[in-house]
Parts: C-alpha cells; sequence; structure tokens
C-alpha cells in the first residue's frame, strides 16, 4: 500500500517545480489580449507617408504605406505595413526612412528592411521589428494584434 503523504524529497523536488513556474510567469508576465484599434483612414496616407501611433497597451508603433506591392501588406495596393517602434536591441525608438525604406535607430545603429517584414539587416539587434497585424474595414485601418515581442513582453492577439 502506498503512503498518500508527500516525504520531504517529493515536496522539495515539488516547490522547486512551482518556483521556477512562478519565476517564469513573473518575467513573462500574463499574455495580454490585443485589442483591435482603428489608426488612420486610407486617405490620411501616400507612398512613403508614415503615421506614428501607440500600440498595444502604449507602446510606440509605426504606420507605412511603402508604395509598392509587398509581402504582409494590406490596402488597395498591398503596401500598407505596420511594426513596433521599438528597436529590438536597447528598446530605442527607431525611425522610418522613405528613402530606403527602412527603419533605423539612432542609438547603436540597428537597421531593419520594412520590405522583408522588419527583418534586422544590420547593427546589433538579436531579431526584427515585431510586425502589427492590419485590417481594412471600408476606409479604416485597423491594428489586430502584433506578432512577436514588443521588446520583451508577448503580445497576443
Amino acid at each position: 500500500m502506498q503512503d498518500k503523504h508527500l516525504n520531504r524529497r517529493d515536496a522539495l523536488r515539488f516547490g522547486g517545480t512551482a518556483a521556477v513556474g512562478g519565476v517564469a510567469a513573473a518575467l513573462t508576465g500574463p499574455a495580454q489580449a490585443t485589442p483591435r484599434m482603428r489608426i488612420a483612414s486610407l486617405a490620411d496616407l501616400s507612398a512613403g507617408f508614415a503615421i506614428d501611433f501607440d500600440y498595444p497597451d502604449g507602446a510606440a508603433a509605426v504606420l507605412v504605406d511603402l508604395g509598392e506591392a509587398t509581402e504582409g501588406g494590406v490596402g488597395p495596393n498591398g503596401s500598407i505595413v505596420a511594426y513596433s517602434a521599438l528597436c529590438q536591441h536597447m528598446g530605442c525608438l527607431v525611425e522610418y526612412r522613405e528613402a530606403t525604406k527602412d527603419f533605423f535607430c539612432g542609438c547603436h545603429a540597428s537597421r531593419f528592411d520594412a520590405r522583408l517584414g522588419g527583418q534586422a539587416v544590420e547593427g546589433p539587434a538579436p531579431r526584427g521589428l515585431p510586425r502589427i497585424a492590419l485590417e481594412i474595414d471600408g476606409d479604416d485601418i485597423f491594428a489586430t494584434g502584433v506578432d512577436g515581442l514588443v521588446y520583451g513582453f508577448a503580445c497576443h492577439a
């Protein structure tokens, strides 16, 4: 017959597992659902024009019309994309540069290609900019979620 009580070894093992799980949850935080949010109207945009907005939960983001169809782009020409504006290296703000169709971080010179899904192409950033999912409803452009981590914070649609 098995003893139904925890012995010391089992109690320590269970306590250690619970502690590791608790630390992991505290570090990653709870997964937050990202709300659907209106950003702009199609009439507000033209090729090369960028609009700054906050999404999700006040995090800096940028909506841009690249002026050419791009993978994952939305709108009549498939040219509208949005990304987190926080560099994935140290969280500095990036700026969109129309001439090179990239985002540049002035802190440590990371560069992200807007035509390649925000992929990091130069500098110390360990990964690309998180892409913000967009949806067109009539003339309105909505943010509907984030693909990836926004400088270390998990976001889920």
